[in-house]
């Protein structure tokens, strides 16, 4: 196979698919990455702390753009740095109301997202999908 025609169409399709999902947050005061981050927090945060560096290895970007992110939901009411009572140098992520409020909608809307993208592909087609993104990962450490 191609591969250079082969990745010409996976980068096609990231754009896509990054279009996509951000279409799902269009009619809505938050950015696609912002609902990605606070979807992330919304799950994670029922089972435990989360902190910056969470963000950093969910996302796998550089810790000064995981703090422009948060710096930006703070700054728009989303989510709030609390010193931990233990030690505080460390900052904990925490939600407000005003993310609370409106969790249901993001996780529907991800959820939606998630559903409409794998629609009419089949059980054994997305075992090959899921093997050959570990393998991808895999070669790209």
């Amino acid at each position: 196979m191609d591969e250079q025609k082969l990745m010409e169409k996976y980068d096609k399709l990231n754009r896509r698919i990054r279009r996509y999902f951000a279409s799902f947050f269009t009619d809505t005061p938050i950015t696609s990455i912002q609902a990605l981050i606070l979807h992330y927090m919304i799950v994670e945060s029922e089972k435990r702390d989360i902190f910056p560096k969470d963000l950093e290895e969910f996302l796998e970007i550089k810790g000064s753009s995981v703090t422009s992110l948060i710096s930006n939901l703070e700054r728009n009411g989303y989510l709030r740095r609390e010193s931990l009572a233990s030690d505080g140098r460390y900052k904990k992520l925490v939600l407000t109301e005003q993310t609370l409020a409106i969790q249901d909608d993001i996780t529907e809307r991800i959820s939606e997202y998630m559903h409409s993208i794998f629609v009419g592909i089949s059980e054994d087609d997305l075992k090959i999908f899921a093997k050959v993104i570990m393998q991808m990962t895999e070669n790209t450490k």
